[in-house]
């Protein structure tokens, strides 16, 4: 991109990316310490709580934060499970206890407001406007990757 005459010099887009990507990670993780969770057990808490599902129904929907290293989210269920918030039922499905759903509640409600916290100021409109803009940036880039 060429720098235009007379504009304010501004710091680059991947700039803003990074550092709002950095933000909000410490944002959740600050968020979930205050209730003893970590993104992981957030992941796994917020799956459960959709309705039962099976442990390896919960690997395969979490599939994509595995690794060689952490195959399975099993240790997260059976930390879960010792904090009497997930139960398993005679076929092995998981479920949130009536602790688990108040943990779960209390969780949500401040992952919510934290999240309200990074777009106030911004209308509906502004909002939408970002989302459409990223995500044709997205695709932008992934049309470069591809070439």
């Amino acid at each position: 991109m060429q720098q235009r005459p007379g504009v304010r010099q501004h710091r680059p887009f991947g700039y803003w990316v990074k550092e709002i990507d950095r933000r909000i990670e410490e944002m959740g993780r600050r968020v979930l310490a205050e209730q003893g969770l970590d993104r992981r057990l957030w992941q796994v808490l917020n799956t459960i709580a959709r309705g039962p599902v099976g442990p390896d129904d919960l690997d395969r929907e979490l599939a994509p934060f595995l690794s060689a290293d952490e195959p399975t989210l099993r240790p997260y269920v059976d930390d879960l499970a010792r904090r009497g918030w997930v139960s398993r039922s005679g076929e092995g499905d998981l479920t949130l206890t009536d602790a688990g759903r108040d943990a779960y509640a209390r969780a949500r409600e401040r992952m919510y407001a934290a999240r309200a916290r990074v777009v106030e100021g911004l209308s509906s409109e502004d909002y939408d406007t970002l989302m459409d803009l990223l995500e044709r940036i997205a695709g932008n880039l992934g049309a470069e990757v591809a070439a």
